[in-house]
């Protein structure tokens, strides 16, 4: 039986072994099989997916081993991912995505762009935009400005206002098998 004057009992936890080792196969749940034969498993701090061919620093802690950093990559990609999380979100009051490049945002399910108080702004020499099904708008002004402006409809064109106006410098040209005025 203790007494109170009787100190706790510790258990001491054994130190991680540290070690350096190189990514021989990516298996699968974030597991990968090190040169020497260990199965290692992604820390949650360790960021940057390990591939094969990467040098880590494998922390040993018991029977287990974490990849814990990446020391050398061995390609020229690299992906973010946190093990075991279902999402990431990055809280700031700036975020900046530079590339020099090309930047790629994929969603097999929805992508929403919010800008509640502020303004969205697209600047691009070609702007191209694809709709499967139904592409709606709706703003209390729009103002567009083109050297060109083509509008084809395959089947009904409808335009609709409480006045309507259509002004030209020079013609005004109306062509169908068919015109109706009124």
């Amino acid at each position: 039986m203790m007494r109170l004057e009787d100190p706790p009992i510790t258990h001491a936890i054994a130190a991680p072994q540290w070690s350096d080792a190189r990514i021989a196969v990516a298996l699968d749940d974030g597991r990968f099989l090190l040169h020497d034969g260990r199965i290692a498993q992604q820390a949650a701090s360790c960021l940057v997916q390990p591939q094969a061919g990467d040098r880590a620093l494998v922390a040993g802690c018991g029977d287990d081993s974490f990849v814990v950093h990446l020391l050398a990559r061995g390609d020229d990609e690299a992906v973010l991912a946190v093990p075991g999380a279902t999402g990431v979100s990055l809280n700031q009051a700036r975020i900046a995505l530079n590339a020099s490049e090309q930047v790629s945002v994929r969603a097999l399910a929805d992508i929403h762009l919010n800008a509640a108080t502020g303004a969205l702004n697209l600047n691009a020499r070609n702007l191209f935009t694809s709709v499967a099904d139904t592409l709606i708008e709706q703003t209390r002004h729009r103002i567009t400005r083109a050297e060109h402006y083509l509008l084809t409809a395959r089947a009904l064109l409808r335009m609709h206002g409480k006045q309507t106006l259509v002004t030209a410098d020079k013609d005004v040209k109306v062509d169908a098998d068919r015109i109706s005025v009124g």
